[in-house]
């Protein structure tokens, strides 16, 4: 096995997500080892999986509410960081992370997939040896302790004390106040008190790198969410997910003040960043 591999931990019910990203990363010269492509059918199935992670240069782990579920995924994740290997933390969802992952740097592909696949191939190759597996360098960034604090008190009142460690391992990461939010809000399952949280954010209003939620801002406008909102935006979202779309969008409905926040969370559950732009640019001349 070429030390250079990276190996892919996924649920297989995030395989669309997980083939789509080992596929792209190999496109950008990345080699990748997927169980379902680099085990030979004469090979024992939990032999070669173990042979892999403890041969490879780093673990890229695919999380969602699925795969932290899966005995599987979590059997992978101890091997890995037991053997010492870097692991990469892909969020396609919101979800209990793993205690053994909350100190570590989180990937958001909540929103854009092609700025998480840039962040994913920035830690497997920015600047460093590539025979060497050592944890990516870590950016420090400065900021004002008060601000740190009030952030850490929001999210303590979700989370509880863990919030200081999370804070703590975002903010090296985050360029600014407004930045750890989307990131600290990946730790937050429950769906009102992360936009709760999210909407805590004084600078959310602020347009980001992301095309995608640039649009949002410009259709909502920061709106609060009228009568008839909510169906009209379901029909426009059953061309991308199907008849689950307004089941969908009225649980989101009820859990956003705004329609700005329902616009931005909805779009984030769209995987493909043609589908979250036409979407948007759909509702935006409706």
């Amino acid at each position: 096995m070429n030390p250079e591999t990276c190996f892919l931990s996924y649920s297989r019910s995030d395989e669309d997500f997980a083939l789509r990203l080992a596929k792209d990363l190999q496109a950008r010269g990345v080699e990748m080892w997927v169980d379902r492509f680099s085990i030979r059918p004469s090979e024992h199935w939990d032999r070669a999986i173990e042979r892999a992670i403890r041969g490879c240069r780093t673990v890229i782990a695919v999380l969602s509410p699925r795969s932290v579920a899966s005995e599987n995924v979590a059997d992978e994740i101890s091997l890995a960081i037991d053997a010492g290997k870097p692991i990469i933390p892909v969020v396609i969802e919101p979800c209990d992370l793993p205690l053994r992952l909350t100190r570590r740097h989180l990937i958001d592909a909540t929103g854009s997939y092609d700025l998480a696949l840039k962040l994913c191939l920035d830690e497997i190759t920015g600047g460093q040896d590539a025979a060497a597996p050592a944890a990516p360098a870590v950016r420090s960034v400065v900021h004002d302790s008060g601000k740190l604090a009030a952030v850490e008190s929001q999210l303590a009142a979700i989370v509880g004390p863990i919030a200081q460690i999370l804070v703590e391992r975002a903010a090296v990461r985050a360029e600014s106040i407004d930045a750890l939010y989307p990131l600290l809000a990946l730790h937050i399952t429950d769906a009102a008190d992360r936009a709760r949280f999210l909407s805590s954010n004084p600078g959310r209003l602020d347009p980001g790198p992301d095309a995608t939620m640039s649009v949002v801002e410009t259709v909502s406008n920061e709106k609060s969410i009228r009568p008839g909102d909510v169906e009209r935006i379901a029909a426009a979202l059953t061309s991308y997910m199907g008849p689950i779309a307004p089941i969908v969008a009225q649980r989101e409905g009820e859990a956003c003040r705004t329609l700005n926040d329902l616009m931005r969370r909805l779009a984030a559950k769209l995987r493909d960043e043609g589908d979250r732009s036409a979407f948007l640019r759909q509702l935006e001349f409706q």
